[in-house]
């Protein structure tokens, strides 16, 4: 009978360690396999909502939790602790668990894998108050460039696994997160692109409503020459004008200003344009006109939207311009070369008060006398050195150009020549809006 050779004997313990490196290698098998299942669940697709839903539905599966959940960091200095998108799956039917705020924080400040098993004892969330229903949770840091953006986080492992997290749970998530880091990233950043594009279009399209809005051409007004222009700080502005023929002698001249810049202030604006051209079908007073301008306005803006507006109504048959304005700019009215008036009668800009009533005023135009009405983004106009034109330049401006007898069209022509110039072609701080009339003959 043969005696067995002890050297091909397998020990107690040499049996244990090859069992514990045969388990050891198909963990990493399995590891392998789910990073694997994981790139090409997420490779190729640009939707961030997709991609995080498919993160966390494999990290549930592989670490057999409960829940998950993917928190992206907003990127506002005041508020940094701010979320803007929580995505999140359950394999149970409980309510959904929701990233507790401490813990948040923690990772801002750790940026390095987290497991909870005892939350209510854990020494490093004293006073915290959990979740009844959390009994573990593991995070880790989404990590792009050294730059926290965003947790994955997996709750409560479950019970058939003896209900806590091991070491190998927390590395094998802490991989998960590393390699989706940057997939999640590149999504949300083609999103938010695609959302600017989106934007752009849609300021494109506002823009070109807005200048089919504001008149194309100066109409031919009896005895009489007009001109106007509106140029943009932005894509879309808040200044209008507009000329609004009345009856066969009377023409209604306006120019507004609207608080505030861009797509809010182009649609209060579009507002106040229907608004005056409603008004000026059947009510000849200026003061009247403004004073139901301004009750709409009220009743339909809040109180930090306002409008400042001229509005002038030309009579040719009588040679008069019957105004008010409300809190514009006073506009100028030159009786000869030198000598000029500035139109300040009127009230409160429209929409701040309810029930406002505002002056009006009627003056008469003889041959040469010119009206220069403009929004305040001419004298606000800046340079590099932030040095303004001001009205002491607008007005001597003003005084040559009349002493010439410059027509409005090149008066209007010259005056935007004048803000471009003095800003050096640096951006408009405001728009520029002006409307001049002459009286020819």
């Amino acid at each position: 009978m043969n005696k067995a050779n002890p050297e091909n004997e397998l020990t107690s313990e040499n049996l244990q360690q090859l069992k514990d490196e045969n388990k050891r290698l198909r963990r990493a098998v399995d590891e392998l396999a789910i990073l694997n299942d994981l790139a090409l669940a997420i490779s190729g697709s640009l939707d961030s909502e997709k991609i995080m839903r498919s993160i966390i539905s494999k990290s549930i599966r592989a670490l057999e939790a409960e829940q998950g959940d993917i928190t992206l960091i907003a990127e506002d200095e005041l508020n940094p602790a701010q979320t803007l998108v929580r995505s999140m799956l359950s394999s149970s039917d409980r309510s959904p668990l929701h990233l507790n705020q401490n813990l948040l924080g923690w990772m801002q400040i750790n940026k390095k894998p987290l497991m909870i098993n005892d939350p209510e004892n854990d020494d490093r969330f004293k006073r915290v108050k959990w979740d009844p229903s959390i009994k573990s949770v593991m995070s880790a840091p989404l990590m792009v460039r050294s730059k926290l953006t965003g947790i994955l986080t997996v709750y409560n492992k479950r019970a058939e696994s003896d209900g806590k997290f091991t070491e190998s749970d927390k590395r094998l998530l802490s991989i998960i997160a590393a390699q989706s880091a940057q997939v999640v990233e590149t999504a949300r950043l083609h999103e938010e692109e695609e959302a600017y594009r989106f934007m752009l279009r849609e300021l494109d399209l506002a823009s070109d409503i807005q200048k089919k809005m504001l008149p194309a051409e100066s109409p031919h007004i009896d005895r009489y020459a007009v001109a106007g222009t509106n140029v943009t700080a932005r894509e879309v502005g808040g200044d209008y004008f507009d000329y609004i023929r009345m009856d066969e002698h009377r023409w209604a001249l306006c120019l507004g200003d609207i608080s505030g810049k861009g797509l809010p202030a182009s649609l209060l604006m579009s507002n106040l344009q229907a608004i005056l051209r409603g008004q000026t079908l059947h009510v000849v007073s200026p003061g009247e006109i403004l004073k139901n301008a301004n009750r709409q306005l009220f009743q339909s803006t809040s109180s930090e939207k306002f409008a400042t507006l001229f509005l002038a109504i030309l009579d040719t048959s009588k040679n008069t311009l019957h105004y008010s304005s409300a809190g514009h700019e006073f506009p100028f009215i030159f009786k000869n070369s030198e000598n000029y008036e500035r139109l300040s009668t009127g009230g409160l800009p429209l929409g701040i008060i309810d029930g406002q009533e505002y002056e009006e005023d009627i003056i008469e135009l003889l041959v040469d006398d010119t009206l220069f009405v403009f929004s305040d983004g001419i004298t606000d106009t800046i340079n590099p050195n932030e040095e303004m034109l001001g009205e002491k330049q607008l007005t001597e401006f003003l005084i040559n150009e009349v002493k010439n007898k410059t027509q409005p069209d090149d008066l209007i022509r010259k005056i935007v020549d004048t803000c471009l110039k003095h800003s050096q072609k640096e951006k408009l701080f405001d728009d520029i809006t002006a409307i001049a009339l002459r009286r020819n003959q």
